[in-house]
């Protein structure tokens, strides 16, 4: 080149973004909007399932479009937040965040993304554009979920609150990042497989456990569907069909906290935040900070053992397929850590999808905040770990002996599942050739044992119609045949007392909830109740009546009439050692409901609980009668009850009418009054009728007696002369000269008997008045001569009479 001339410069290298095609742009933004859109059609369809299933009590025609907007950014870890302000008395704000993954939107959104990015643009961009193109299909889906989110807000029309309530939207920095996350991570998943990127990654990446992953995906994906079959089918007809309307939303979430309980795992509600923020406002939760349900919490049903069953049963299956994938692909040294770990991520992502969370915040007039979590309890992974180390245990010592009797059908399903057909070519297969000696295979290489030499050879299975093509039996094992033996018998007992284990576990369960349940003690009370049976509904209460007292005997409460009827229990709820079952019932037709609360005494042979019932104490008539008729015997339904005391008795009653009656006596005629004892928590009896009391109505006799008793008295006062008491009735002017009184009755006079103003006592008065003669000695001190004088005074009476100590008495003269 001659000197000075400048050097020619060559083209330019293209850089990766000039090499993108424009349809592959748009197509990274296309497949962002498919699979936005994919989760819109199950959103929509979730949010009006929802709507039907609820009545649509708090749904509008816009929550059609926002609902599903919402429900989206939801998938993409966003948190619906709401807000309200109230000026009443006290001006106060809060809001309340609320964080929980719709996993069917969520599959919806991944499958969608998925697939539209491996097909959609295909062959117009190249495996090095990938990463750029899938940045713009996540960065797409990032704005697009987001600001959606934003300008669709939900709103709450009317939820019967006086309370306005906010726009509710889940946009947010959350749904943002998630979003942007989800959409790169997803497209370009799928841009690599559908290129030979994929294939270079997964050889980079042999040690990665592939097939456990495949394994344990299956196994815990196959136990979360059975379960959302179960509670979809079953919820509905169950005694919890009051949420219905949450499963098309959380159905797999709730599967998921379901299957964490199978496998022995606990499903954590913490509101200890809660508690500290009420503490700190100077109230207090009726809840317990901390709860959990597991398999081994009182009171849970027995049926949920069967779920622990099937975890084992499925958790034997993955360790065939483990197995049988191990038997023809030399499986590394570490396999049994990559088991444990792999069941210990995948504990982790079940954790993470089950759980929801909240944030609320107050100010009224002090600032409060608290915060709760709700899902699989902190240590779920660590249970799927163990569940992990047990899986690989099965596999190696007890799936060699199962599966050595299993048929080639069985065999080759196994394969199938397992993935190992997709692994292995399908060649010719060589004669068995024993490997050399000391010379191991590769781990991942494909192998089977030479029964002859129990070497390991090249075992890739043979075409059909080839010579020695055959369905590949499981490996034998090379232990000896006494070990091989010894193997057998102990997976044959371990086996047994695994599934002895549950189904004691399991049928415990049942019966101690069907046998020994609370609703067992309550449904005897009720039924004693309806048939009038007072002793056992006594004993079933564990009160401190005895059986007779009151109106707590069988032949009394027997005759009751308008007791219970048609009670029925309808929903049974247990915390630790207390029950409460809320119960509908009629009374004299009219239809009434009570919660009655029950408490575990002691339990014997670990399931045969003791329940006793706290609050349905019998009820209580008090009994009065007028003052005037004393203590007397009462009786009820015919039966003597007891004696009054100070004119009055309190009697225990079970619910019913009562007829209570004072019998009829020589001096009183018969009284009774009808009681009604409602409800089954106790209560005072009342009055049938507001006219009913007790009468103390007198007698022909009591009549007779009273005349009788005053006669006495006008008799006896004549007698006494001057000194007649006070309590006498009139008989004429007596001084302190007069002496040598004395009284003659010249006229009777005629008496009548009236009842008195006071129930119980009659009064005998004069109606014609009689005539005395008092005659009497005077002196005036003036003289000594004493003279003697007469005259006549009208004699009348005004007299009370009572029953008094049984004896017909004179009370009061007036």
């Amino acid at each position: 080149m001659p000197a000075g001339q400048p050097l020619a410069q060559g083209p330019s290298a293209p850089n990766a973004f000039s090499t993108i095609a424009p349809r592959a742009w748009r197509g990274a933004i296309a497949s962002a909007g498919i699979g936005y859109g994919a989760a819109f059609v199950v959103a929509l369809l979730t949010v009006a399932l929802t709507g039907l299933l609820t009545g649509w009590e708090m749904f509008s025609a816009g929550w059609l479009v926002s609902g599903p907007v919402q429900l989206v950014a939801m998938a993409t870890f966003g948190q619906l937040s709401a807000s309200a302000e109230v000026d009443f008395f006290v001006a106060f704000s809060g809001s309340i965040t609320v964080g929980a993954l719709p996993l069917l939107v969520l599959a919806a959104l991944l499958a969608g993304i998925y697939l539209s990015s491996r097909f959609v643009g295909r062959g117009v961009w190249q495996t090095s554009s990938a990463l750029i193109l899938s940045a713009v299909s996540g960065l797409t889906l990032a704005i697009g979920a987001t600001v959606l989110a934003a300008v669709l807000p939900v709103q709450f029309p009317d939820l019967q609150l006086d309370i306005p309530v906010g726009s509710t939207s889940a946009a947010s920095v959350g749904s943002f990042l998630g979003a942007l996350v989800i959409g790169f991570a997803v497209s370009y998943v799928a841009r690599l497989q559908a290129t030979d990127g994929w294939s270079r990654l997964v050889a980079r990446a042999t040690w990665l456990p592939w097939g456990t992953v495949r394994i344990a995906a299956l196994h815990l994906g196959t136990f979360i569907a059975v379960m959302a079959v179960v509670l979809a089918v079953l919820t509905p007809l169950s005694e919890a069909d009051e949420f219905v309307g949450v499963l098309p939303v959380f159905l797999f979430t709730i599967a998921i906290n379901a299957v964490v309980i199978g496998l022995l795992g606990a499903f954590s509600a913490d509101l200890s935040d809660l508690e500290r923020a009420l503490s700190g406002l100077g109230g207090a939760s009726d809840e317990q900070p901390q709860q959990s349900i597991s398999v081994f919490t009182e009171g849970v049903t027995g049926f949920i053992w069967l779920i622990v069953l099937l975890a084992v049963i499925l958790a034997v299956v993955a360790s065939l397929l483990l197995a049988v994938r191990r038997n023809r692909v030399l499986p590394a040294p570490t396999s049994w850590l990559a088991t444990i770990a792999t069941y210990l991520v995948f504990g982790l992502i079940l954790q993470l999808l089950g759980s929801a969370l909240f944030t609320a915040s107050m100010t009224a007039p002090e600032r409060a905040s608290a915060s709760g979590t709700f899902g699989p309890a902190a240590w779920t992974f660590l249970i799927f770990a163990i569940w992990g180390a047990a899986i690989e245990a099965l596999t190696r010592f007890v799936a060699p002996v199962v599966l050595a009797y299993a048929t080639p059908g069985t065999i080759g399903a196994l394969v199938k599942l397992s993935g190992q057909e997709r692994l292995l070519p399908v060649v010719p297969t060589a004669p068995l050739v024993p490997a050399a000696a000391g010379a191991p295979l590769a781990a991942g290489m494909p192998y089977s044992i030479d029964p002859a030499s129990a070497a390991a050879a090249s075992a890739y299975p043979t075409l059909a119609g080839q010579p020695g093509a055959a369905p590949l039996p499981f490996a034998t094992t090379t232990m000896s045949p006494a070990t091989a033996k010894r193997v057998k018998i102990g997976a044959i007992i371990v086996g047994a007392a695994v599934l002895l284990v549950i189904a004691g576990s399991v049928a415990g369960g049942i019966v101690r909830s069907s046998v020994f349940g609370p609703q067992n003690v309550a449904t005897a009370y009720l039924d004693s109740l309806e048939k009038g049976n007072a002793t056992t509904a006594l004993k079933l209460l564990g009160s401190s009546a005895d059986a007779g007292d009151g109106l707590l005997s069988n032949d009394i409460f027997g005759l009751a009439t308008d007791r219970i009827k048609d009670a029925a229990i309808s929903d049974v709820t247990i915390v630790g050692d207390v029950a409460e079952i809320e119960v509908h019932f009629k009374q004299g037709g009219v239809a009434d409901s009570a919660v009655l609360k029950l408490t575990r005494t002691s339990t014997a042979w670990l399931i045969a609980d003791k329940w006793s019932i706290l609050n349905a104490e019998p009820g209580q008539i008090d009994v009065y009668l007028p003052s005037r008729m004393g203590d007397v015997d009462l009786e009820a339904n015919g039966t003597s009850v007891g004696t009054t005391k100070d004119g009055g008795l309190n009697l225990p009653a079970f619910p019913g009418t009562y007829e209570v009656a004072v019998p009829a006596t020589e001096y009183f005629e018969e009284s009774s009054v009808t009681y009604v004892v409602s409800g089954l928590l106790g209560g005072s009896g009342e009055f049938e009728s507001s006219d009913d009391v007790f009468t103390a109505t007198p007698t022909a006799e009591y009549e007779a007696a009273a005349l009788e008793a005053v006669n006495t008295l006008i008799t006896t006062c004549l007698a006494a002369g001057e000194a007649a008491s006070d309590d006498c009735p009139y008989l004429g002017y007596i001084s302190s000269y007069y002496s040598n009184v004395v009284y003659t009755l010249v006229t009777a006079p005629d008496l009548t008997v009236d009842l008195s103003y006071e129930e119980g006592g009659l009064t005998v008065s004069t109606d014609t008045y009689g005539v005395v003669t008092m005659a009497y000695d005077v002196n005036y001190g003036f003289s000594s001569e004493i003279r003697h004088e007469s005259e006549e005074n009208y004699l009348t009476v005004n007299a009370e009479v009572n029953v008094v100590d049984g004896e017909v008495v004179v009370t009061e003269v007036y």
